[in-house]
């Protein structure tokens, strides 16, 4: 609403008496000062020298509008069109109240006649547009548009605005034909580029993304957003180089360690882990002693399941500093990867010392602690958090606790007693279910999950497993989809969640659509072996035998650094009979 008040009531017409003038100058000093109340005052004192004046009206219904009394503010425009019936910024605005107030039909009608007074006048197009946009008529606001394109021929504002609001939306279509014309009314906008160039990635054209960006850095070169969006459309389009030539000009103008991460981030995105390894050990020597620069290293080496090299990442990470707590656990956590089972459960117990109530910091004690040959320890470990404070969190990880140790029949019937005191605690609901698929009882975890959504209709883990078992047991594959979607309209851009989908595909036999689901899933989370396995499978049914040795062999590299990301356990031997199936030149042999 502000800016339309800001562009109405411009007119400075002549005031009846000095004093109305006075009251009228020392408002707008109040407005700017922030004090809408003492502008009301002031506009009073005016008017009442000066009553029905229309500007002064106009001023006044501004300043209720933003104090949000849009009914006063309603009554006041309403004076000011009765007395003066071709005053354009009474119109405006009274417009505008009515559109914030919902009322479109009676704000359509002051909107048309602010255009028919003044057709030259980019404002009162702008809000029309705006309220066929929230009537839910795209059409009609691009007519609007279109119409002051035709009385301001150049004009670029209404495409401009209106582009961007409907790229906001998702309607990707209105969205780009609006902004190429905006773009090509004012070649130098470096938003309505940049928005472009999401449409451009979001629909699978990274070249024009690039090429897009490549005409906002013409006009802003320093543009540090940009040029992030650039090397990460450059990577896409499949040029390192390009990307690199990008990422290096930011990493020169930033010396922020976040934008460091975000650089390496996004080569890890694209699978270039040595260059993503490169831009952090670069950005630490540079930064030398920034704690932060040390932790965003630790967490990308992690993700790389390079432990050791983590673990010293997240060691110059001082006591202290606000990521210390969670270094500590991390650095723990690799060191336990990597076989230094002391090293990592001193850390541990320090970090359970100071903070004996966090579920987290007791999981990873106690799954240090099975790693180091101590499951009975572990367990215990578990049990103590329960009795001081039970979650869902430790009640899943004491249950798998024990599955790993064959006891996964005790580990039900736990779970099937804190349940029957809750029965209505979903996260306990999603714990059982989840047991009971480890021990392969698909029939009682799909139970549980429903279970779960009796609960809670919304919860997007539940909906994704459901489908995802749906999928695996070749069962109602339609319903399956629904889940999964539903899952993925709760939480987008879920790695785990776009597998299921490919997954369900897949066993639909829908092969090209399952490599697209499954490709975004392994950007999303390019080092997981269950969605590479599934990519792999996915290439092999679309006859690209080579793509599917690849991604099953990225999946053996990253289950030889990290087994414990097997899913199941037995995957790593499945990989190699895949792979070993495959002709000679895919297999790489």
């Amino acid at each position: 609403m502000r800016e339309a008040m800001d562009a109405a009531a411009t007119d400075e017409e002549s005031f009846s008496s000095s004093a109305s003038y006075a009251n009228y100058l020392q408002a707008r000093l109040l407005h700017h000062a922030g004090d809408h109340r003492g502008a009301v005052d002031a506009l009073r004192l005016s008017l009442a020298t000066d009553d029905g004046h229309p500007l002064l009206l106009t001023r006044l219904a501004e300043e209720y509008a933003r104090l949000g009394s849009l009914d006063k503010a309603e009554r006041e425009l309403r004076r000011a069109v009765e007395r003066s019936p071709a005053y354009y910024p009474a119109h405006v605005l009274l417009g505008r109240v009515l559109l914030e107030s919902g009322r479109y039909t009676r704000a359509r009608l002051h909107l048309r006649r602010a255009v028919a007074l003044k057709p030259r006048e980019p404002e009162a197009y702008l809000v029309l547009a705006q309220l066929h946009l929230e009537a839910g008529a795209p059409d009609e606001a691009v007519k609007v548009v279109d119409a002051l394109a035709l009385a301001l021929p150049g004009e670029a504002s209404g495409y401009r605005r209106l582009g961007l609001a409907l790229a906001e939306r998702g309607d990707v279509a209105r969205a780009e034909r609006l902004l190429v014309e905006a773009s090509r009314r004012d070649p130098g906008d470096v938003e309505v580029l940049s928005a472009l160039a999401k449409l451009y990635e979001a629909t699978g054209r990274p070249a024009e993304a690039e090429e897009a960006l490549a005409s906002a850095l013409r006009r802003d070169p320093d543009s540090q957003e940009v040029l992030l969006a650039a090397g990460r459309a450059a990577l896409k389009a499949g040029s390192v180089v390009r990307a690199r030539a990008y990422f290096d000009r930011l990493l020169s103008l930033s010396t922020e360690p976040e934008m460091a991460v975000r650089v390496a981030f996004s080569y890890l995105a694209a699978r270039e882990p040595a260059a993503a390894a490169e831009v952090l050990d670069s950005a630490r020597r540079a930064g030398e002693g920034e704690p932060r620069l040390a932790y965003y290293a630790g967490l990308v080496h992690e993700r790389m399941r390079r432990f050791p090299e983590a673990a010293a990442a997240f060691a110059a990470v001082p006591p202290g500093h606000d990521v210390f707590p969670d270094a500590r656990v991390r650095r723990a956590r690799c060191l336990s990867l990597g076989g230094e089972h002391p090293r990592a459960l001193a850390l541990l117990r320090a970090a359970l010392q100071d903070a004996p109530e966090d579920a987290e910091v007791r999981t990873q004690y106690a799954r240090a602690l099975e790693r180091a040959g101590t499951p009975a320890k572990a367990e215990a470990v578990l049990k103590e958090g329960l009795a001081a404070a039970p979650s869902a969190a430790l009640y899943d990880a004491l249950a798998a606790t024990l599955h790993r140790q064959g006891r996964g029949t005790e580990a039900l019937a736990l779970l099937r007693d804190v349940v029957a005191r809750t029965p209505r605690d979903e996260e306990l609901l999603y714990v059982l279910g989840a047991a009971h698929e480890r021990q392969g009882d698909v029939d009682g975890a799909l139970a549980r999950m429903r279970a779960v959504l009796e609960v809670d209709p919304d919860h997007a883990p539940a909906l994704n497993f459901l489908g995802y078992l749906m999928a695996q047991a070749g069962r109602d594959l339609d319903e399956a989809e629904r889940k999964v979607l539903r899952a993925l309209e709760l939480r987008p851009d879920t790695g785990a969640f776009l597998d299921s989908l490919g997954w369900v595909y897949f066993r639909r036999g829908e092969y090209l659509r399952a490599v697209e689901a499954l490709e975004r899933a392994s950007t999303l989370s390019p080092d997981e072996p269950v969605i590479l396995e599934h990519l792999g499978d996915a290439y092999q049914r679309a006859s690209r035998m080579e793509d599917a040795a690849s991604a099953w062999r990225r999946a053996l590299d990253v289950l030889a650094l990290d087994p414990e990301s097997a899913e199941p356990p037995g995957q790593r031997a499945v990989l190699e009979r895949k792979l070993k199936a495959l002709p000679t030149r895919a297999s790489g042999r």
